[in-house]
């Protein structure tokens, strides 16, 4: 079997490869989506990212995440471009070890001393809710990634934890907030 130069030197060097090739991105992010995806470009342009998550915080408690976003990108050049999306995600969350037999839960990471007064049924149970993101992605260095992404998500049901870390604004129903991050292709 005989193979060109040319593909050989892009099996040996994937930052000579377009932005928006098919194939798989391994994530990792930080602020209102923190934590890991997976993103599967199956046609030029087009990207599904599946999630699947599983957590633990004092706050909320144990939470499992299923969901996934179809995005669409534009380039604006060899190795950067935009994409904007949307997608649904379901989870559930269990009661914290922070709450008390009243609700009282004093979360880590907000400004102020007070406490804030709160029942197990705003932090446990189902939520299930709509995202739409849009980001910025550029191609760093061979296969690496940095991306920056804002999205808007309400609640279809349930309602959001209301100190999340990336959240610029919003209330248990919805918010709008930031994540940054590095994408490893494959």
């Amino acid at each position: 079997m005989r193979i060109a130069p040319f593909a050989l030197s892009l099996l040996l060097f994937p930052g000579l490869a377009a932005a928006q090739d098919e194939g798989m991105a391994l994530n990792v992010g930080s602020g209102l989506d923190s934590g890991m995806s997976l993103n599967w470009t199956f046609r030029e342009n087009w990207t599904l990212r599946p999630t699947l998550g599983l957590g633990y915080s004092d706050f909320n408690g144990f939470e499992a995440f299923v969901g996934s976003t179809l995005l669409r990108s534009f380039p604006i050049g060899d190795r950067v471009y935009v994409y904007g999306g949307a997608g649904v995600y379901f989870g559930t969350s269990g009661p914290s070890a922070a709450g008390g037999t009243n609700g009282t839960q004093t979360p880590g990471g907000l400004r102020g001393t007070g406490q804030i007064e709160t029942s197990f049924a705003q932090n446990s149970g189902s939520l299930f809710y709509f995202t739409a993101p849009v980001g910025l992605r550029a191609r760093i260095y061979g296969s690496v990634e940095a991306f920056a992404e804002a999205a808007f998500q309400r609640t279809i049901s349930g309602q959001f934890a209301l100190n999340q870390t990336g959240q610029f604004s919003g209330n248990g129903r919805q918010r709008f907030g930031g994540t940054v991050g590095v994408s490893l292709r494959f």
